[in-house]
């Protein structure tokens, strides 16, 4: 087995709470399943039909799969999907819910500053809420336009690195103790990424850029920060938590950001 390095944040969460991926109570990781997966996941679908992109059977990788969300939506829609995770617990249990839904999933350990994969072998790679969790993203999407066929699709979502993102992840999310819902240290805001950053990575590998929008919580936001206590206090679960905080595209990209760039064809 690989020896973990030491990070900047506290990636070590995801093997702690490894076996609460699919509970809708005992971890924020529902977070990500119930406020940011669906928004994601309809954002690649519209795309993939508006281009009439005939993606069956396609080879697909998920960077940073952790329990397996995304990962076995788009298994479910028939593509030949793998998933990678630097956390063996977390693994662990994305094999044990695909198998007891009986989807086709590989799964691997591995980090996406190093994909043990040939070549131009995947025809979509998707890097969702991770690249604020590695030491150098840069080396990931140099990973990814590595391992993409040319014509292939990277799906991206990170979170920008602005006064709006300090507020909401940092301090009221992870550091405020009446609002807290996640650990401490599980997001450095040093290391969030303008979309600019991002743009420039991308273009220095030869990727371009085809799509980007933000990521905000609905109008009641403000409204609903007084529900964060119920967290801490064990009054309200996780998915109730969300459907208060339901996510939505918007052109205002403070906050998150989700897009997709392509590697050119080899003949355009």
């Amino acid at each position: 087995m690989k020896r973990k390095k030491k990070t900047f944040v506290d990636n070590e969460f995801y093997d702690r709470d490894a076996a609460y991926w699919w509970s809708d109570t005992e971890s924020p990781l529902a977070i990500i399943r119930y406020m940011m997966n669906p928004i994601r996941f309809a954002f690649v679908i519209r795309h993939l039909v508006e281009l009439t992109y005939n993606y069956r059977g396609r080879k697909v990788l998920d960077i940073g799969c952790g329990g397996g969300f995304l990962t076995e939506e788009i298994a479910k829609f028939g593509l030949d999907t793998t998933g990678i995770d630097p956390s063996v617990p977390s693994l662990r249990t994305a094999r044990e819910h695909a198998r007891a839904l009986n989807l086709d999933i590989t799964y691997h350990e591995g980090v996406g500053e190093s994909l043990e994969f040939p070549d131009n072998h995947f025809d979509m790679v998707f890097c969702l809420d991770v690249l604020e969790h590695v030491q150098d993203y840069r080396k990931v999407v140099a990973e990814i336009e590595r391992v993409l066929v040319p014509g292939g699709f990277f799906f991206f979502e990170t979170v920008n690195r602005t006064l709006v993102s300090y507020l909401v992840v940092i301090f009221f999310m992870q550091n405020f103790p009446p609002t807290r819902v996640m650990p401490s240290n599980i997001h450095s805001w040093r290391h969030f990424i303008k979309p600019r950053e991002l743009r420039r990575a991308m273009e220095s590998v030869g990727l371009r850029q085809e799509s980007i929008k933000g990521v905000m919580p609905g109008w009641g936001f403000v409204r609903n920060l007084p529900q964060l206590p119920k967290i801490v206090a064990d009054k309200i679960d996780f998915r109730d938590l969300c459907a208060l905080f339901r996510c939505h595209e918007s052109i205002f990209k403070s906050l998150c950001y989700l897009g997709y760039a392509r590697k050119p064809p080899l003949h355009q």
